[in-house]
């Protein structure tokens, strides 16, 4: 509108070009403003680290330099063009061009104004010398004879006296006052437009040299110029008006055409930028999607996507190859995962079961490291809690008990290929403290990732041997007690009824030889059937009747019996009653059992003394039993509660052996170790009732 507004010279000094002119400097100022926001905003973002931030500046300087530079040289070329040219519209040949123009169009219009004067005057002279009633025929005959447009009389009064006219339709306009009177004494002419063609009109006095009635009287003439010379004057009259009124703007148009000029360019320019960013955007939002995707997908989160729009370019396949890749990265990670899961879930089952396996469990490489252990491994290797992962096992062992080197240089054996069995099953005896453990140890080979492994399963199989062993001595004593106890009251009977036949027949020598023999006999049967039986006891499987029991009434109840023994039993009586649930009759069996062993150690010591205490141990009773005797020989105390095994000069080695065996039937343990000084020590755990009333 701002450039239409300049073809039309009539707007220029309006007030619409001013509207216009400010209108586009406030949309400037807009497109400025807005241009700002978004520069701010991608700085905001560049200073953020926003993916995609960076390519969007590029690419707006980019488009912004791809329009600035050749609109720019657009600009400078039309800004120098327009001035050249505006300053060739006001060229001296063109001025004189057209003054000579317009001269020459006035000149002509003078000499067909001095034509009608002429036609006028002869006219006038004409009519001044006809009759009055003559004059109107004469009026016509000259007007045609001069070839004139229209020819009418007046009074001083402006009355039509006489007119001729070329078009008898058309009714004459009368003529201003002032006119007339300035051709009251001579010629006076007047060039009009009328229709788009010149009118000359001219008035002159009529002169009679008749009578006096036409004295006042004027004559009006009027010849219309040809249109070829009436266009050309006008045309040339009009363009003149034109050239002098832009000669007069001359330098406002030089600044109204530069100031336009200027505002396209700012608006050029400003709008290319202002697009620049959306088109920048538009590329670089799939990229920014594609990083940002990346990162993300960099941290785990596979699941990632981008919006594909539709488009079908090559961002377009870009973006839908990267869906499918994500698609594939996430099917492939859950694939992974659902397989370490799996896996994790088969390690949890295997250390699950290691770590409840009661046999332990060590997995060594050719080099003996230690890779995998349980914790009955450890336990049964006495280590502990120690940390042996990727440590060799003979330093390790030899760290914390040489007890187990055999075994270790057994295992060292078969794994440097000494042997040619890869495999074997092996039980060693090893001692620790005063006890010997049975310890089986199994090694199997296992390949894995190309390296040979070996699998080491110990099992302390102390108890399970010592059953095996109780009940082989069970079975034998209930043999022994069988065949044994068959011809001992038939012997008693013999040598009683031998007794009683002969005491009366012999003298009083043989009568006392016989009566010492008889009595060595029958005492010999009763020890031996006190033997078969123990043999008996021992073989019987248990019957046990359990009830709750005060351990505290028990202990006190036996301690009374043993009043008249000389010997001190000093018992620590506990702050609270303590319970067990047993058969109360075989754990006092237990005790004296334990006081008489400990009396017997007592026979050649000063100020015998038996301790005996109670302790309670979170869900465990402990019975002690302590005394001041000679103690077990070394030899005996490993296997001290194994039948027939005994450190006492009489007795059939059976009375601990019970003992373990009534411990076992109620759930509980038996230790038994030689004090520092002087004498023994018997540890008896059972489980302990907490509640009273249960």
């Amino acid at each position: 509108m701002l450039a239409k507004s300049l073809g039309n010279t009539d707007l220029l000094s309006t007030e619409t070009f001013r509207l216009l002119f400010i209108f586009n400097i406030l949309f400037i100022a807009a497109l400025v403003l807005l241009i700002a926001i978004q520069i701010f905003r991608l700085l905001n973002s560049i200073k953020k680290e926003i993916v995609g931030s960076k390519l969007t500046l590029r690419l707006v300087i980019s488009f912004a330099l791809m329009v600035i530079i050749p609109v720019s040289i657009v600009y400078l070329v039309s800004v120098n063009f327009l001035t050249k040219s505006i300053n060739s519209w006001f060229d001296v040949k063109v001025e004189s061009a057209l003054e000579g123009g317009l001269s020459l169009g006035q000149k002509t219009l003078n000499i067909l104004m001095r034509d009608i004067e002429l036609k006028g005057r002869s006219i006038a002279y004409t009519i001044g010398n006809t009759a009055t009633n003559e004059q109107g025929m004469v009026l016509r005959d000259m007007r045609e004879k001069f070839n004139l447009e229209e020819v009418v009389i007046y009074d001083n009064q402006l009355n039509i006296l006489a007119l001729s006219s070329a078009n008898d339709s058309q009714i004459p306009v009368i003529p201003k006052y002032e006119d007339i009177e300035r051709s009251t004494n001579e010629f006076y002419g007047v060039i009009e437009e009328v229709n788009e063609r010149i009118l000359l009109r001219a008035y002159l006095p009529i002169i009679s040299n008749q009578e006096i009635e036409l004295r006042n009287t004027f004559l009006e003439i009027k010849q219309l110029i040809p249109s070829e010379i009436t266009n050309l004057a006008l045309s040339v009259e009009s363009v003149y008006d034109d050239y002098k009124r832009l000669a007069y703007s001359r330098k406002s148009l030089n600044i109204i055409y530069t100031l336009t000029l200027t505002l396209v360019l700012m608006l050029a320019i400003l709008s290319a930028v202002s697009i620049s960013f959306v088109i920048s955007r538009r590329f670089s939002e799939p990229l920014s999607q594609l990083a940002a995707a990346t990162k993300e997908i960099s941290k785990g989160n596979f699941k990632k996507t981008i919006p594909e729009q539709g488009k079908k370019d090559e961002l377009g396949l870009l973006v839908t190859s990267f869906n499918s890749m994500t698609k594939q990265l996430d099917s492939a990670t859950q694939n992974a995962e659902n397989n370490q899961h799996r896996l994790e879930l088969s390690r949890m089952f295997l250390d699950t079961i290691l770590t409840n396996l009661s046999s332990g469990v060590i997995v060594i490489d050719q080099g003996m490291r230690i890779r995998l252990h349980n914790p009955a491994g450890l336990k049964t290797l006495q280590l502990g809690r120690a940390k042996v992962i990727n440590k060799i096992l003979g330093e390790v062992l030899s760290k914390n008990n040489k007890i187990y080197k055999p075994i270790v240089d057994y295992i060292y054996s078969h794994v440097k290929g000494k042997n040619t069995i890869k495999g074997f099953s092996q039980e060693f005896k090893i001692k620790t403290n005063d006890k010997e453990k049975i310890i089986r140890v199994q090694m199997n080979s296992i390949k894995q990732d190309g390296d040979l492994n070996y699998i080491l399963l110990f099992d302390d199989i102390t108890e399970v041997t010592e059953g095996q062993r109780h009940q082989a001595w069970s079975e034998v004593a209930r043999r022994l007690a069988h065949e044994i106890k068959n011809p001992l009251t038939p012997i008693q009977l013999s040598a009683e009824r031998v007794e009683h036949k002969l005491k009366n027949k012999l003298n009083k020598v043989d009568k006392n030889i016989l009566s010492k023999a008889t009595h060595t006999i029958i005492n010999q049967v009763n020890a031996l059937k006190i033997m078969v039986n123990e043999f008996s006891d021992y073989a019987r499987p248990a019957k046990i009747e359990k009830t709750l029991i005060n351990i505290d009434l028990l202990i006190n109840d036996v301690k009374d019996l043993y009043e008249a023994v000389d010997i001190e039993i000093n018992y620590e009586q506990p702050q609270k009653n303590l319970f067990v649930h047993g058969d109360e009759n075989k754990l006092r069996q237990v005790l004296v059992n334990l006081i008489d062993n400990a009396k017997d150690a007592m026979n050649n010591v000063n100020n015998p003394l038996i301790n005996l205490r109670i302790e309670e141990h979170k869900n465990e009773l402990y019975l002690i039993v302590k005394d001041n005797g000679t103690g077990v020989s070394k030899d005996v105390i490993s296997n001290i509660f194994e039948p027939y095994v005994t450190s006492k000069s009489h007795g059939t080695g059976l009375g601990l052996a019970i003992v373990l065996k009534i411990i076992d039937e109620h759930n509980g343990t038996i230790s038994i170790k030689n004090n520092k000084g002087v004498g023994t020590t018997v540890l008896i755990k059972l489980p302990l009732i907490k509640n009273e009333k249960s």
